[in-house]
Order: structure tokens, then C-alpha cells, then sequence
């Protein structure tokens, strides 16, 4: 009974945020579905990377945390560009059929004006319609599906797989010598729970990086004032100085975990990762939080089709 209720609020701590992420926000829209399954198999194939990479330097004699951890953080580093690559490339094709039954329903309100009589001109339901496609596929969204998939992911390998050995054993709660005092799973629960939270910082920071890196040229933008909310700058500059966080937190998360080699460790460790985790969000807030979204996703942009159709009305 002991062992079935710390599972169960273990699991809680480790997929609540999952769990209600997915529901609320994501399962919903069948694109983010798409984008969370997707992101998952990223994941997946970065850590296969990872893995790969550390027999090899197993075989030629570099062993220890560090062997395991270089090649982890950077395969699923490559993971989220790659991701985010295969991701822009997909919108342009989606934005250009956007664009396409823009032309047309456009087209259609421009005879609709010449011939009042007509049956078949655009309704308001038609324009609402292509603002909702183009506001669902935007970076904010997108990029918390995608961190989704990542977070979920990687909770699953850190949580699932010791919560799936110790109830297949059936010998009663596992403690270790790096946190005596608290059982393994409650401890891997928080784990899981810190490194999803950063995971979607994580992708959240790769989507501006990779959207800045995309838009601006060397040295454009780089002289714009940078307040608060706007510290990283709107410039290929500011993607690159993001996607650098990314890697500086993941390693820094990384290897703050080792101290579990350690006796009590977990006491050191554990506020250790959950302090990147505050620190991370709160770089967020100041260095991208009021520039995240790029000017052609932002919600002005949709007030053309208010005007096309006021003037098909008259």
C-alpha cells in the first residue's frame, strides 16, 4: 500500500504538468498533436545519438559522468535545431497555402462587391477561419508542444523506467546512499519534473534562436535599445546568445546531477536543479518574454481580414 501510494504521487509530481499540459492546451489541435509526436521522436533519436557516442568513447577509454553527458547534451541539442529546422520548413509549405486561400477568398470578396446579389461570396466564418489556422501555427504554440513532446519524453526515460522496475520487483521502497533519507522515486519524480519545465525553456529558447537566426543578417538589429523583456535583442545576434543559454543550462543541469555519486548528495543536487530552473525561466522573461513572437505572427496582424470583410459588406 506504502509503495502504490508514493508511486502514485510520484507519477503526479512527474506527469501532472504533462498530463495537463496535453489536455488543456495541446490534444485539442490536432497540428500540436502532430508537433508533440514529432518532437518526441527527436528526442528519441538524440538520445540514440547520445547513447552511440558514449559506447564509443567507452571503447577508447573515456569513462565517467562527463563521457556520458557531452555527447547527451550536445546530440539533443542538435535534436532541437534539427527539429526546429524541419519545422520552418514545413510552415513555409503550410504558409504558402495560406497565402494561396487568401488569394482566392480575397478574389471571391472582390466579385462578391461587383455582384451584391451573389450567394457565394466569403462569410465572416471563412476569414475567421484562416486567422485561427495562422494564429495555431506560431512559435509560442508551437514551441510548448514541442517542449511537450521533449519534457514528456525525457520524464518518462528519468521517471517511468526506475517506476516500472521497482513495481515489476515487489521488494519494498528503494532508498540510496545519495539521499538516505527519501525514497529513489520521489527523488527521480522531482528530477523529471525539473528537467520538463527546462525542456520546454529549452525549446521555447531554440524556436527564437532558430526564428532569428532565419530572419535577421549578421549584425541586423543588433543597435536596437534592450529593456527588460528584450534583453537578448530582436537579432541573429540574440538567437545565437539564446541558443548558447540552451547549451550553457543543459550542461550546467547536467552536471550538478553527479553530486547524486556522493553520499547525501541528493541534498546538493536537488535545490541545485530546481535554482537552474528558476534561473532559466526568469532569463526567459528578461531576455526574450516581450519579443518572443515574431512581428508576422503577432495578433495585430490579423486585422486585415476585419477590413476585407467590413468592405465586403458595403
Amino acid at each position: 500500500m506504502t509503495t502504490a501510494a508514493l508511486a502514485l504521487g510520484s507519477g503526479l509530481i512527474a506527469f501532472g504538468p504533462l498530463a495537463a499540459l496535453f489536455s488543456m492546451i495541446i490534444y485539442q489541435k490536432a497540428q500540436l498533436v502532430i508537433v508533440v509526436t514529432t518532437a518526441a521522436f527527436c528526442f528519441l533519436l538524440g538520445s540514440t545519438a547520445g547513447a552511440f557516442a558514449w559506447r564509443i568513447f567507452h571503447h577508447i577509454g573515456f569513462y565517467g559522468p562527463l563521457a556520458a553527458m557531452i555527447p547527451a547534451v550536445l546530440s539533443q541539442f542538435l535534436a532541437r535545431c534539427g527539429f526546429v529546422v524541419l519545422y520552418h520548413k514545413v510552415e513555409a509549405v503550410i504558409q504558402e497555402t495560406l497565402e494561396k486561400e487568401e488569394d482566392e477568398t480575397r478574389q471571391t470578396t472582390n466579385e462578391s462587391n461587383l455582384d451584391s446579389n451573389s450567394r457565394n461570396h466569403p462569410t465572416e466564418k471563412d476569414w475567421a477561419e484562416i486567422a485561427k489556422m495562422r494564429l495555431q501555427l506560431n512559435d509560442a504554440a508551437c514551441g510548448v508542444a514541442a517542449g511537450v513532446g521533449f519534457g514528456g519524453m525525457h520524464a518518462i526515460l528519468l521517471y517511468g523506467t526506475l517506476l516500472a522496475s521497482e513495481m515489476s520487483n515487489n521488494v519494498g521502497v528503494l532508498y540510496q546512499e545519495s539521499c538516505p533519507t527519501i525514497p529513489s522515486l520521489a527523488v527521480s519524480s522531482v528530477y523529471a519534473l525539473c528537467f520538463f519545465i527546462l525542456d520546454m525553456f529549452w525549446m521555447l529558447f531554440t524556436f527564437f534562436g532558430m526564428r532569428r537566426r532565419l530572419n535577421y543578417h549578421r549584425g541586423e538589429g543588433e543597435r536596437e535599445y534592450r529593456a527588460a523583456g528584450a534583453w537578448l535583442g530582436n537579432s541573429r545576434k540574440g538567437g545565437n546568445l539564446a541558443l548558447l543559454w540552451v547549451l550553457i543550462t543543459h550542461f550546467t543541469a547536467a552536471i550538478l546531477t553527479t553530486a547524486d555519486y556522493f553520499k547525501n548528495g541528493c541534498y546538493v543536487s536537488v535545490p541545485a536543479v530546481c535554482a537552474v530552473v528558476f534561473f532559466t525561466a526568469y532569463i526567459y522573461w528578461l531576455g526574450v518574454g516581450r519579443i518572443y513572437m515574431p512581428a508576422d505572427q503577432q495578433v495585430p496582424e490579423i486585422t486585415h481580414y476585419n477590413r476585407d470583410l467590413d468592405s465586403s459588406r458595403r
